[in-house]
């Protein structure tokens, strides 16, 4: 599998579709979370203009197809996804937005 710039952790990614498809197991999360620390909980932004050129352009790709980051795309309250315990980091804003 290729990765692009920094990448969400696979538990990470778990939990969040969790909390998206089903939202009465934010305790499992929550105990997940706890037994797996990674850091402040809450969403954290990567620095765009940090990023090279090819992935600075697959996100803007993206960006014009769906229209908001993989992370915003799940619709998850922010407070949620802190109260879980879970350290998010999703895509920083273009330069130009």
């Amino acid at each position: 599998m290729a990765q692009h710039g920094p990448s969400l952790p696979y538990g990470t990614a778990w939990a969040l579709i969790t909390l998206h498809a089903a939202p009465e197991e934010s305790s499992l999360v929550r105990a997940w979370a706890a037994e797996n620390p990674s850091g402040s909980p809450g969403i954290h932004y990567d620095q765009w203009q940090q990023l090279d050129s090819e992935e600075q352009a697959r996100r803007h790709q993206w960006l014009n197809r769906h229209g908001h980051s993989p992370i915003r795309l799940l619709h998850l309250d922010p407070q949620l996804i802190k109260a879980s315990g879970l350290q998010v980091l999703d895509w920083g804003q273009p330069q130009n937005q």
